[in-house]
């Protein structure tokens, strides 16, 4: 069988630069070529059902040479070679033969490029303005057969951590349905095409190309199943592009459309808290207690915000109120008896003029100084217990706790520990 390959004077032919001009013999040559290189695609086409690799390697001189590359029929011969590739590896693949799955994906890679390259010059104006396509029917009768091979080309690729060609293949696919639907061949696609445009904002996510990821987000939330991450990626996008202004926004909608999301909810807590915005902060937490008041982080918060602005009282309130809702909420448990504590002292300093003569006065402060440590002794107890390894929750407080309230025992035990933990106190 006569081999598809050009000689080596085709592959070596002279170049003539784009506007250059040309003598009568280098006019003469061009043509020359020109007949060659399309004489030998002519020739390839013929060959396609028997050896349809060595077509799409014999006429890749014509695909790279300007003097024949725009011509649709260049194109329409390697979309055919390249489509009886993938034909060939898949039937192997059908009947359990071996088969070439690394080439199989290279050539539905390729086909895809070709096919949108072919239908640009087919649709290219001629030299009187006006276009007349010749392959439509082709190209959708080749989309119709391998459009599905693109989403398991781009799977493939993406599972080999080639992400820009993974994201190129779901977009080819997500194209082609497009093109299918259009053309009456397939209905309109509301899963597949939805779940491409994941894998691509996915892709993007991969290559830290965020304007990848906000061009696909949107239609990946139209899958229901992948909503709510692909809402993530809209958000972690846009603060990576740092648009904070766009990002507080998608993040106030999220906790809208995926409120058991607590990205959204501990994003605005941070960002508010760590900038200050004590107004802000205290609106966002009355929100989020109306939509959802079981949830113990959002009536924390509302301490939290209390305990910064030193109103340990309010702050108490409502450290109590998340203990109600979660008895063992570990933050809650730390700041209610960190706010007896601060009062605690507080309250000693005011009273450190007092005449320590007046016993009787002395006697009423140390009993309200008693009940502050009392208060917060069986919170710091219970977080000792639940909590025991996290001693920076408890242990400096409740060994304070348990010298104030004269508990020699307990005292000298939580010292052993911390000399034990951090070295000798001094």
């Amino acid at each position: 069988m006569k081999k598809l390959v050009l000689s080596l004077a085709f592959v070596l032919f002279s170049s003539f630069a784009i506007g250059q001009v040309l003598t009568k013999e280098q006019i003469k040559e061009q043509k020359k070529q020109k007949k060659a290189l399309m004489n030998m695609v002519i020739d390839a086409e013929a060959k396609i059902s028997v050896d349809p690799i060595g077509v799409a390697n014999a006429i890749k001189p014509a695909i790279a040479n300007p003097l024949v590359n725009t011509d649709p029929y260049v194109w329409f011969v390697s979309v055919s070679a390249k489509n009886g590739v993938i034909n060939n590896e898949n039937r192997k693949r059908a009947e359990g033969a071996n088969f070439n799955e690394s080439m199989l994906y290279t050539y539905v890679y390729e086909l895809g490029k070709d096919i949108a390259t072919l239908e640009k010059y087919d649709n290219a104006p001629d030299e009187k303005g006006r276009v007349k396509p010749k392959h439509t029917e082709f190209i959708t009768t080749t989309l119709a057969t391998q459009f599905t091979q693109f989403f398991n080309a781009g799977a493939y690729y993406y599972n080999a951590s080639e992400f820009e060609k993974a994201y190129d293949l779901f977009g080819m696919f997500n194209d082609a349905s497009d093109k299918l639907y259009k053309a009456n061949v397939i209905g309109k696609d509301t899963t597949n095409v939805p779940l491409a445009s994941y894998y691509r904002s996915l892709c993007g996510m991969q290559l830290k190309d965020y304007d990848k990821v906000l061009a696909n987000v949107d239609g990946a939330m139209q899958h229901p199943d992948y909503a709510k991450d692909a809402f993530r990626f809209k958000a972690d996008a846009v603060n990576q592009k740092g648009d904070t202004i766009a990002w507080l926004d998608i993040c106030k909608e999220g906790l809208t459309k995926f409120p058991d999301d607590i990205y959204y909810s501990q994003s605005l807590i941070y960002y508010y808290d760590s900038n200050n915005k004590s107004e802000e902060l205290d609106k966002l937490a009355d929100n989020l207690i109306a939509s959802d008041p079981s949830n113990p982080l959002f009536v924390y918060l509302k301490g939290y915000i209390a305990g910064q602005k030193e109103d340990y009282d309010t702050a108490i309130k409502w450290y109590e109120k998340t203990l109600e809702v979660d008895p063992n909420y570990k933050n809650a448990l730390s700041n209610i008896s960190s706010c007896y504590m601060r009062k605690a002292q507080k309250y000693n300093q005011e009273q450190s003029s007092t005449n320590i003569n007046n016993k009787r006065k002395t006697a009423e402060d140390n009993k309200i100084l008693d009940g502050f440590f009392r208060s917060a002794l069986p919170h710091l107890e219970k977080l000792r217990e639940i909590a025991s390894e996290e001693h920076d929750l408890w242990l400096v407080n409740l060994t304070n706790c348990y010298y104030n309230l004269n508990m020699e025992s307990q005292y000298k035990e939580l010292m052993k520990l911390q000399e034990s933990l951090y070295g000798e106190m001094e």
